[in-house]
């Protein structure tokens, strides 16, 4: 992916195991916000190299410049955002549970993750994303 200015998601495929992320593998990705790892993903230090991420400037001001720090930090990137959380990986959500969740949240709380991504950002950055799931976000 090096050199792709215009990425803002990436998704690893899902049958790839172990998760490898070389030396460079997405230098220059300047617009790059989201890497889409697959659920139970065993990306860990010894498969991500410190320099996987040169000049990918988002990555850098919110997690640092060191591979391994922004992968955890893109891993547990929605923690505090439970409804970017259920849209992340939309084949583990049913429309009842992003209904429930999103009326459970705190109406106070931002709609935007610190890169500015709402809920249907991180949908539509999904391919399998369903559109019931889409049809709850628009009523909500």
């Amino acid at each position: 992916f090096r050199e792709c200015y215009c990425f803002v998601t990436v998704t690893v495929p899902l049958d790839s195991q172990p998760i490898a992320i070389g030396h460079g593998s997405f230098t220059n990705c300047f617009a790059l916000a989201n890497l889409v790892l697959p659920h139970g993903s065993n990306a860990q230090d010894r498969y991500i190299e410190n320099t996987s991420f040169e000049s990918c400037v988002l990555l850098h001001d919110r997690f640092g410049r060191y591979g391994p720090t922004i992968v955890a930090g893109l891993v547990g990137r929605f923690d505090a955002f439970p409804v970017h959380k259920l849209c992340y990986d939309p084949s583990l959500t049913t429309p009842e549970e992003l209904r429930l969740c999103i009326t459970d949240q705190d109406k106070s709380e931002s709609l935007s993750d610190a890169f500015g991504m709402t809920p249907f950002h991180v949908l539509c950055s999904r391919a399998e994303a369903s559109g019931e799931l889409f049809k709850v976000l628009l009523a909500e």
